[in-house]
């Protein structure tokens, strides 16, 4: 293996996470020891608002008032100690994992670029002047682009570290100023919003930390003087003391009551939400411009940065808990200037698009927000179509608002995942063009086709062909926010869960390789005039959320053929008909939907290589397992014969559509099969759970050997505009599959010292001796692959071994040859257009 003369060194701490969180157990116990409730200590100070005297355990009732104050002063004085030592702990933990990142990012940087060096300087040690450069497109040219490309990567690493190191030494500085101020409003504050504390605080010392949180006191009253004094605090009028802070302790801890109701599904007190409304009520009444008008006054009024986030964090908390119908809250709880900006003009009945005016606004109080909160299903499903149109109608950059304040708020609206679920899996209507009539006996929506959509699927098609292929300036990191919980979900989830993401994928799959919708994200149109290109090419992070939905149903990817028009989803199906799926869920989708879906993820050059490592690494697992136990299931080996095929259908089409030479087709192949290639052994990075370890030694030489090349024995190329030569393209064969099979069964009897390779068959041992371990690598001289079979068959294999070899690659091609006649695969860019692609724009 060749290497490079570059190291990389970075600082680390002797701080130790687990060492800090063990100080914190410490305080805990002391101030569990001085509250007399040792088992419920965190239960009693953060669960909810109570006194003092009902969380400790000991009677201090006859105490003087000044003796009483020491056992407060203890309680806090530990409880903060602990709190602070925890948020150490979260500081030592960021700079850790950031500085593993940056590290696991350079070696696998190295790892990349050593397998990429050329075979007369696979085994040297490339350094700042060996090899010199030569010729164009020379050997020694491609070692000097990657120690290039590995000295600009280092570069890279080190800067984004020192931005790590600076942060995590101000953070050290802060925890320092922490510990020598002690438990000020303040400092209780930044515990707060980093997530350390909650109600303990007041609890402990309520006159200390007042905040109105009695329900007797969560009143319209107090809402609407609580609002006009922040806002004489936000524009500038008042400067910052300790009411401020009063007023912002209570705001975080209704808000963060919001938040632990989202996730734990605990209640949340319906005057706490009563207050909320009246609140931005009132804010929305004190300004000009509604509440979207408190990040300009913030402005206006010279807020100091650091204090205008927190409290528009605060104040955007605020807002989604008020959206959110799960809590008491709803949409149109909302005040109207939010509603307005989330609508803008797309949204609106007749409306001739949108100003951004209020974009930008609602942006500021968003993305500041707790990256734990959720918005409530209508402003969710709202955002993420206004932003869809935005994006659809290229007004994603105007005169208020940038690029930067629609994917904020697409990152805030695609994290509600019923929502996300309404939106892909179902004809979901937006409630302003809900309105129907009957026509002719048929549902009509004429709000929605004085909109220029004649279904409501019309104009969510819309939606995500507007944020699919927009040039995001993320690579669509914030769009494929839509979808890419399904995989997690899928594989992760509880069932509910992944019965909601597999009714998702079902509609998701279907829509996006309708002919319409599919013929728009296969051809972008460049803002140059140039030829269109793949939505992949354009936002590879979409590409690769759906190889990553495509890993999650791979097995039901591999089923037989399908004419279900499209997909669906399935939670009763039959164990026996499905093995893969013991919990009766499968997704079956229809044969061309499927190669569609595929071919969509080919557009990135590393999701298509992840799509193809979760093939072969499925394929791998089951012939391992084979090897192992003596037999297989038919249907799981068909099913990777099935898999295959479609994968190779779905580069040709893509590579039909996409190139113009059949040598730049070609070689996209194998960058892509070399990569997942080296998913699947280990050598690279990639979101398979399985990578690196899945096959054993034989098995990662066996993938060593199919790299250097070039292609693996299931590479199949159709020609595209230009001749190839047949020899440049090995096709897949079921003999070569056989023959490979008998070898991995040869080696595994020579490494169990059942035989001596001296006694085998001369023509299927290397030079060394040893026993090859692919058809590529044996002397043919003219001999097919069959006659090998016969070889080994008779002088090497006892009979059942032979016969498991021999079945095996039957099976898989069987499988691999039961979609020949669905017309899956174009071989030329008029069945390219005609069959696979009909509504492509050209």
């Amino acid at each position: 293996m060749a290497s490079f003369d570059l190291s990389l060194t970075l600082r680390t701490t002797d701080a130790i996470p687990a060492l800090i969180r063990a100080r914190t157990t410490d305080f805990e116990d002391l101030d569990a020891r001085v509250l007399g409730d040792s088992e419920n200590l965190q239960a009693s100070l953060d669960g909810a608002a109570g006194q003092f005297t009902s969380i400790l355990a000991w009677d201090i009732s006859t105490l003087a008032a000044e003796d009483q104050q020491l056992w407060v002063d203890a309680a806090v004085a530990l409880t903060y100690a602990a709190d602070v030592s925890d948020m150490w702990a979260d500081y030592v933990e960021e700079f850790r994992d950031g500085r593993e990142e940056l590290m696991e990012e350079w070696r696998s940087a190295v790892t990349d670029c050593e397998g990429r060096v050329p075979g007369e300087y696979a085994s040297s040690h490339i350094t700042l002047t060996f090899p010199e450069r030569k010729g164009f497109w020379s050997d020694e040219d491609t070692c000097r682009d990657l120690y290039d490309e590995l000295v600009e990567k280092r570069t890279s690493i080190q800067g984004r570290f020192d931005t790590l190191w600076t942060t995590y030494q101000e953070h050290a500085e802060e925890i320092g100023d922490m510990l020598e101020e002690g438990a000020t409003k303040v400092n209780v504050q930044k515990l707060i919003d980093g997530g350390q504390a909650n109600w303990a605080y007041y609890n402990l010392a309520p006159n200390r930390y007042t905040m109105l949180v009695d329900s007797r006191e969560l009143t319209e009253e107090n809402a609407q003087e609580w609002a006009g004094e922040l806002a004489g605090y936000w524009s500038g009028d008042k400067p910052i003391d300790d009411r401020y802070h009063e007023l912002m302790i209570m705001l975080g801890m209704i808000t963060t009551n919001a938040m632990q109701a989202q996730q734990g599904g605990t209640g949340y007190r319906e005057e706490e939400m009563d207050f909320l409304r009246t609140f931005y009520a009132e804010l929305e009444d004190g300004n000009h411009s509604g509440v979207i008008g408190v990040p300009d006054q913030m402005e206006l009024g010279e807020f100091a940065q650091d204090d205008r986030e927190h409290a528009l964090g605060i104040l955007g908390d605020g807002l989604l808990a008020l959206s959110d119908h799960r809590l008491g809250g709803g949409y149109y709880d909302l005040p109207e200037s939010v509603q307005f900006a989330a609508e803008e003009g797309f949204l609106m009945p007749s409306g001739d698009g949108a100003s951004g005016y209020g974009t930008n606004g609602l942006a500021e109080l968003l993305r500041h927000a707790s990256d734990d909160m959720e918005a409530g299903y209508g402003l969710s499903n709202t955002l993420t179509m206004s932003m869809g149109m935005f994006a659809a109608s290229g007004a994603v950059e105007g005169m208020n608002h940038s690029e930067e304040d629609i994917t904020a708020l697409l990152d805030v609206s695609t994290r509600n995942r019923d929502a996300n679920h309404d939106l892909l899996a179902g004809e979901y209507v937006h409630p302003l063009f809900a309105d129907t009539e009957k026509v002719d006996g048929e549902t009509t929506y004429p709000t929605l086709e004085a909109n220029g959509f004649d279904t409501p699927q019309g104009m969510i098609d819309h939606v995500l062909e507007g944020l699919f292929t927009y040039d995001w300036d993320d690579d669509g990191e914030s769009a494929s926010g839509l979808f890419d919980w399904i995989a997690e979900d899928t594989m992760n989830g509880t069932p509910e869960e992944q019965e909601r993401a597999g009714h998702a994928a079902e509609g998701f799959i279907e829509t996006v390789t309708r002919p319409e919708l599919f013929a728009a994200l296969t051809g972008v149109e460049k803002a140059d005039g140039g030829a269109d290109i793949p939505m992949g090419e354009v936002n590879p992070d979409v590409a690769l959320s759906m190889a990553e939905v495509f890993h999650a149903y791979v097995d039901d990817f591999g089923v037989g053929t399908q004419d279900s028009g499209g997909a669906e989803f399935h939670t009763d199906a039959s164990p026996n008909q499905f093995a893969f799926a013991p919990d009766g869920n499968v997704l079956l989708v229809d044969d061309m939907n499927r190669v569609r879906f595929m071919e969509l993820a080919m557009g990135d050059t590393d999701a298509a290589s992840n799509m193809y490592a979760s093939i072969e690494g499925r394929n791998a697992i089951v012939l391992n397992d084979a090897l192992e136990n003596g037999e297989f299931s038919e249907e799981t080996v068909r099913s990777g014969g099935r898999l295959t095929y479609l994968f190779e259908s779905a580069f040709d089409n893509y590579a039909t559509g996409r190139y113009e030479r059949g040598e730049d087709a070609y070689q996209q192949e194998i960058d892509i099969k070399k990569r997942g290639w080296g998913i699947v052994i280990g050598s690279a990075a990639g979101p398979i759970p399985y990578a690196g370890g899945l096959i054993g030694d034989g098995g990662k030489e066996i993938a060593n050997h199919l790299i250097e090349s070039n292609a693996d024995i299931y590479s199949s190329l159709s020609e595209v505009e230009s001749d190839i030569s047949e020899e440049d393209i090995p096709q897949y064969s079921r003999d070569v599959l056989h023959f490979d099979i008998q070898l991995q069964l040869v080696n595994d009897m020579v490494d169990n010292g059942e035989i001596d390779p001296a006694s085998l068959p001369g023509e299927i041992l290397r030079e060394d001796g040893s026993v090859a371990r692919s058809y590529e690598e044996v002397d043919a001289r003219g001999s097919s692959p069959s006659s090998f079979n016969e070889l080994v068959a008779d002088e090497v294999l006892d009979g059942e071994s032979e016969k498991l070899a021999r079945e095996y690659a039957e099976q898989f091609d069987d499988g691999n040859s039961s979609f020949e006649g669905g017309n899956l695969r174009a071989d030329d860019t008029n069945e390219y257009n005609t069959h696979i692609n009909p509504e492509r724009r050209n």
